[in-house]
């Protein structure tokens, strides 16, 4: 596998050495893409086994509807693709730290090096949290809306769909706080601002909650919630951030 050089914050690369960094790093990520794929094809049966766990009870056939005779196979290629996302996406989180981080002087480093274990960490809480405490509820509700008037044969391209989305989704919000502490050390974000404009960030929060998958009434509830509680552990790790800062540091973070 291609390692990528570790760039010095005082080292001066040309564009095509930036570039030749960039493909090293999407190579790194393309390679973990492509093992957690093929892995989760290989175990797409069991996969798609415990991914039905949250249907609810009333539901007779505990498999899917199968209306042609490829919908098996590409169920197993959606699951592979949605797994192995869920699998390189931290691992997309480091190399784009990695990438990045070079840009901004030494100095900082030592403030920016816990993302590379917060960030990966985040996601999968984000995704934990999707898992138990989104898509039950959701599928629930969904499911039991007006049941006695349908034949409940779920379509395992739906479903999967939903259920994978749910779980990424909530896994990428989750990151809020790490993005937060990035924007806090370099002074773009500040508590003050975060207090000032209080009310219009809630809003776009309800506004992020119901892009998120999931067009019911409970689902809404249920990611709007977390969401509103990270965005006021932001604004925590923001005072944390603005306490701990020296008073020599520059307003802004120099690029090298």
């Amino acid at each position: 596998m291609v390692r990528a050089r570790r760039v010095k914050p005082d080292e001066e690369l040309t564009l095509v050495e930036h570039l030749d960094e960039l493909r090293s790093r999407l190579i790194v990520v393309l390679a973990v893409l492509t093992v957690g794929m093929a892995v989760c094809f290989w175990k797409s049966e069991a996969l798609l086994t415990f991914l039905a766990q949250p249907l609810p009870d009333h539901i007779e056939h505990r498999g899917f509807l199968q209306t042609g005779p490829l919908d098996a196979i590409m169920t197993s290629i959606s699951i592979s693709i949605y797994g192995g996302l869920l699998l390189a996406l931290p691992v997309a989180s480091y190399q784009l730290y990695a990438f990045v981080i070079p840009a901004f002087a030494e100095e900082y480093h030592k403030h920016l090096r816990p993302l590379v274990l917060m960030i990966p960490a985040l996601f999968i809480c984000g995704v934990v949290f999707g898992w138990y405490l989104v898509v039950p509820p959701a599928i629930d509700f969904l499911f039991n809306y007006n049941a006695d008037a349908f034949i409940q044969l779920p379509r395992a391209k739906d479903y999967i769909q939903f259920v994978m989305l749910t779980l990424l989704a909530m896994g990428i919000v989750f990151e809020m706080p790490a993005v937060m502490l990035i924007l806090a050390r370099l002074r773009i974000v500040s508590s003050a601002l975060m207090r000032r404009h209080w009310r219009v960030s809630i809003v776009l929060i309800a506004v992020l909650a119901m892009l998120l998958p999931g067009v019911d009434p409970i689902s809404f509830i249920v990611e709007f919630i977390p969401l509103l509680g990270l965005y006021g552990l932001s604004y925590f790790i923001v005072v944390a951030v603005e306490r701990t800062r020296r008073p020599e540091e520059p307003d802004t973070a120099p690029l090298t």
